[in-house]
């Protein structure tokens, strides 16, 4: 799942929730179409708190970390993809 702005044909920017899966674009969910930074903001606001709920996936970066750091002491290595 990603967040994804589009410029709509009013020049607004239309932020929308879309997943990748075999090659194919799905929407998952539309969130709404701002026409300024701040409405921007408020939107992709929304769209990040509707995807945790929706994944309910726990964030490796939690909002709680004041320095959003990762100890790598807790963690192995296992690859990269």
């Amino acid at each position: 799942m990603k967040i994804r702005i589009l410029k709509t044909a009013s020049n607004a920017k239309a932020v929308q929730i879309v997943r990748y899966q075999n090659n194919k674009q799905t929407i998952l969910q539309h969130i709404g179409s701002a026409h300024t930074e701040a409405e921007l903001n408020e939107l992709l606001t929304i769209a990040e708190e509707w995807m945790k709920d929706f994944s309910q996936q726990l964030s490796v970066f939690p909002d709680e970390g004041p320095n959003k750091l990762i100890y790598l002491y807790n963690g192995t290595f296992i690859g990269t993809q």
